[in-house]
């Protein structure tokens, strides 16, 4: 009888060192993911001089705002019908969107219109560019135009080319 108690304490210590072990090694391999200092680096890393040189550095002139000119579509349009047009403008174009159409109006000239996205965004110089179909209703029959726009930042584009379009049909 003493013999098995022998045996099975030595078998329930063999248990409790691998479990030991097993826990011990868990927790020293649990340390490899702890980052060291524990300092907030924030400042230095928004503050870092180095350039890599792989993205080229946008002008003076790319930096300013994207839209500081009256719409290129109607100059019939006020400063409230651009500012809303602009926004959905934005909207329409935004690369993370839907690609659905987005439309605009406002109340208090009248004023209305909408944009549709064709086709995929594409780079241009690290900018994201979209062609769209715009229809703009100022004080007057509707107008249907065709251009392309790039991001200048999120939320922001730069108007390129835009041409007076036929709306099929």
């Amino acid at each position: 009888m003493r013999g098995v108690v022998a045996d099975g304490s030595r078998s329930a210590r063999a248990s409790v060192r691998k479990t030991l072990v097993a826990a011990t090694s868990a927790v020293a391999l649990a340390a490899c993911s702890l980052t060291l200092p524990f300092e907030d680096r924030s400042a230095a890393i928004q503050s870092d001089p180095d350039v890599t040189g792989s993205i080229t550095p946008r002008s003076a002139r790319d930096a300013a705002p994207a839209i500081a000119q009256p719409s290129p579509f109607s100059a019939r349009l006020d400063d409230e019908d651009w500012r809303r047009q602009r926004a959905a403008l934005a909207t329409a174009l935004d690369p993370q969107g839907n690609g659905a159409q987005v439309r605009w109006d406002n109340p208090d000239s009248g004023s209305k219109g909408a944009f549709a996205p064709i086709g995929d965004p594409y780079l241009i110089r690290h900018d994201i560019c979209r062609i769209f179909v715009a229809m703009v209703a100022a004080k007057g029959p509707e107008e249907w135009f065709q251009g392309s726009a790039c991001r200048v930042i999120p939320g922001e584009w730069r108007i390129g080319e835009v041409k007076p379009w036929r709306k099929p049909g």
